[in-house]
């Protein structure tokens, strides 16, 4: 299973989903091979991964630094029942497209602001066949800006996560250590695993 989290805009929480996830399904699978590529120049996932190794709570899960034109062999490289999760930079259109096309899965994470959703109709049309949903993620739950951010995907017929992941301070300050296990982030996950099967 291949998992790509993919917006052409940066600070929608990529990277965030893309460790959670992983972190989620090591919870419920500790057996399980799961690889996290990491495919932002910025590296953000594998400078987490090293503060949380500093730290002395490791992730359960790889993370690896790579590119474009090593992605498919990582993921031929991978067993049968193996996840790997692939954490996409913003606005390099060729990096995103490489993502998407080994997936079989792809979560467009958006919050719910108007500039971070115009990038999502940017985002959706490179993804052609792959079974994909929008998520959204820090959102502050109750208000008008949510509610009207799912209105406008459910009238455009987009597919999204039923799941909202709120706003919450222990996501925000859970970078340089292994994330605690979230209920949204599990839920994220069953919605997913669903939807591959």
């Amino acid at each position: 299973m291949i998992v790509s989290t993919v917006n052409t805009k940066g600070g929608v929480s990529k990277t965030t989903t893309s460790v959670y996830l992983a972190n989620e399904l090591a919870l419920r699978e500790p057996n399980r091979e799961i690889m996290l590529a990491d495919l932002d120049k910025q590296g953000s996932a594998t400078e987490w991964a090293d503060r949380a190794q500093d730290n002395g709570d490791p992730f359960p899960f790889r993370v690896e630094v790579s590119n474009v034109k090593r992605l498919p062999r990582l993921a031929q490289q991978l067993g049968p029942d193996a996840a790997l999760f692939v954490d996409t930079p913003p606005g390099d259109s060729a990096v995103i497209q490489a993502a998407i096309d080994v997936s079989d899965f792809v979560i467009v994470p958006t919050q719910a602001a108007g500039l971070d959703l115009s990038r999502v109709w940017e985002t959706l049309p490179a993804i052609t066949t792959q079974t994909h949903a929008v998520l959204i993620t820090s959102a502050r739950l109750g208000t008008k800006l949510l509610n009207d951010t799912i209105a406008t995907l459910d009238s455009e017929g987009i597919s999204r996560f039923d799941t909202v992941v709120p706003l919450r301070e222990k996501i925000r300050t859970a970078y340089g250590m292994r994330p605690p296990h979230d209920a949204a982030y599990a839920d994220v996950l069953d919605e997913m695993m669903k939807a591959v099967k």
